[in-house]
């Protein structure tokens, strides 16, 4: 189905404060940012069904978002808007499309009253580099110079070796399924960053292929 003349599920005006920019003052304070966001798909089946899984829950997309931006610390909008929108189309498989602008409204203060960039990408933009491994298996929805983004599916009764523990800092938050870190559930979306620990390992208690997302940091990309 071409994008042209899909439905659109959109976000507006989004705004939230986060270290993004290039500049040393920018670098060790927040700014203000603003998003705006449109999801494309065909929302028929959840309009005539009213069942929220066939669409799109965009309390959800916007949690998704404001984690990320708080987490990463971007250097660059360019890149934000590249990984948000693999996240969003590799997390959420009924969205074939997106349209993302991010704002900063302070960048050209008493010039003018903001600079953005303004993407729009569709699924065929970021292909899927998948890895089978004993757990299960390892989707790469994209990397960059500063950071991967990466969907795991694990299977029932599997464990994540400590080899996916080794100290890099990153986010995390459960998809699907019943996954368990150090005895407690791996709940959904948490914008506090998790503590690489080995001795912590991620556990399918469940009984169906369980899927969590993660977004990992390497230690040189720490170095501003």
């Amino acid at each position: 189905m071409p994008l042209l003349g899909m439905d659109e599920i959109r976000i507006h005006q989004l705004e939230l404060d986060c270290i993004v920019g290039i500049r040393p003052d920018e670098r060790e304070r927040a700014q203000r940012v603003r998003l705006d966001l449109s999801l494309l798909t065909d929302v028929r089946k959840a309009g005539r069904t009213g069942r929220i899984a066939l669409s799109v829950d965009y309390s959800e997309v916007t949690a998704e978002l404001v984690a990320m931006l708080r987490f990463r610390r971007y250097h660059l909008i360019e890149m934000a808007v590249e990984e948000l929108s693999a996240l969003l189309l590799g997390l959420h498989p009924v969205v074939r499309g997106v349209k993302l602008s991010i704002a900063k409204p302070g960048a050209l203060e008493g010039r003018a009253r903001a600079a953005s960039v303004h993407v729009e990408r569709k699924t065929e933009d970021f292909p899927r580099n998948s890895q089978d491994f004993e757990f299960g298996c390892v989707h790469r929805l994209i990397e960059t110079r500063e950071a991967g983004l990466y969907l795991f599916e694990v299977a029932a009764g599997a464990e994540i070796p400590s080899q996916f523990m080794n100290g890099e800092r990153y986010l995390e938050w459960r998809v699907g399924g019943g996954l368990v870190k150090n005895g407690q559930p791996l709940v959904g979306l948490d914008d506090t960053p998790a503590a690489a620990d080995p001795s912590h390992p991620i556990v399918n208690i469940g009984k169906h292929v369980a899927q969590f997302f993660r977004c990992v940091v390497p230690p040189a990309a720490e170095h501003d």
